[in-house]
């Protein structure tokens, strides 16, 4: 009878090697989490990438258009003005002079100010 119960518990120690389905689906579904996770992460970046490349390629289409001095349809004459107060409360005023140069790209209105030299 002894001998019958250390057959039965030696099998149970064999049958116990590998892992429970519910231990398998726990670990499916860390791994979801963690996935899930880093894709969206990937997608954050991806798309600030993607938002620098389009602001580089305008910035380098604006600089070509402004050297060239063609390429615009309109430009007004404009200043900017700045008021700037110290601790005295003193104003000192900052007027840059210059002109709105109106671009027209692939359907976008694009308004530069360029100032004067």
């Amino acid at each position: 009878m002894k001998k019958a119960k250390q057959r039965v518990r030696e099998m149970k120690r064999i049958n116990r090697t590998g892992f429970t389905l519910i231990e398998t689906i726990v670990a499916f579904a860390i791994i979801a989490i963690i996935l899930v996770v880093a894709l969206a992460g990937f997608n954050t970046i991806t798309t600030i990438g993607n938002k620098a490349q389009a602001w580089n390629e305008a910035d380098q289409d604006i600089e070509t258009l402004i050297a060239s001095g063609t390429g615009y349809t309109e430009y007004k004459d404009a200043a900017l003005e700045f008021t700037i107060t110290d601790s005295g409360n003193n104003p000192l005023v900052i007027k840059i002079e210059g002109r709105i140069l109106t671009y027209d790209k692939g359907g976008k209105q694009l308004n530069v100010f360029q100032p004067n030299e």
